[in-house]
């Protein structure tokens, strides 16, 4: 036979409130992230589902990342792009498309530019007529001329869209 239950009274109806609240806790907790939180993930599924907006903040500085604003390469650009990493492609900003590199670069930068020679950006060349630590020089060729001008309308349009 059961026993039916009667209501709290006094001291058991206080300690039936201290464990409803502790019984709240974690829900009062994870609602509180949820709202501390969701300015900065509504921001972050916008940019990845690209809702029109498409602006990311990298510290004080908007940048637009639609797609459809960006200027799109042609495949031989978007290849070479595609096959420079980090190291190579602060390498390549550094260059100038007149410019002629010579002389004595340190070895990092001659090893950037060993590779950008692989990809078909650069091209070696060699006269002798020059001066000597100029003999062997690297000029960026029409693809790297090309490649170059395209980094530099991406970023372009994602700093002022």
């Amino acid at each position: 036979m059961s026993v039916p239950t009667l209501p709290p009274h006094g001291g058991d109806r206080v300690i039936a409130f201290i464990d409803f609240v502790k019984s709240l806790r974690w829900p009062a907790v994870v609602v509180l992230l949820l709202v501390l939180l969701l300015d900065p993930i509504r921001t972050t599924i916008e940019a990845l589902h690209g809702d029109g907006a498409g602006v990311v903040r990298l510290g004080d500085i908007p940048l637009r990342v639609t797609p459809h604003t960006l200027p799109a390469p042609n495949p031989e650009v978007a290849r070479a792009v595609a096959a420079m990493d980090a190291d190579v492609l602060r390498t390549f900003l550094d260059m100038d498309q007149n410019a002629i590199y010579c002389g004595s670069l340190d070895a990092e930068y001659r090893a950037g530019m060993r590779r950008l020679a692989h990809l078909g950006l650069v091209e070696a060349r060699s006269d002798p007529s020059r001066p000597g630590d100029c003999r062997d020089y690297a000029v960026m060729t029409e693809l790297g001329k090309r490649v170059e001008t395209y980094l530099i309308s991406v970023m372009v349009g994602m700093l002022k869209g």
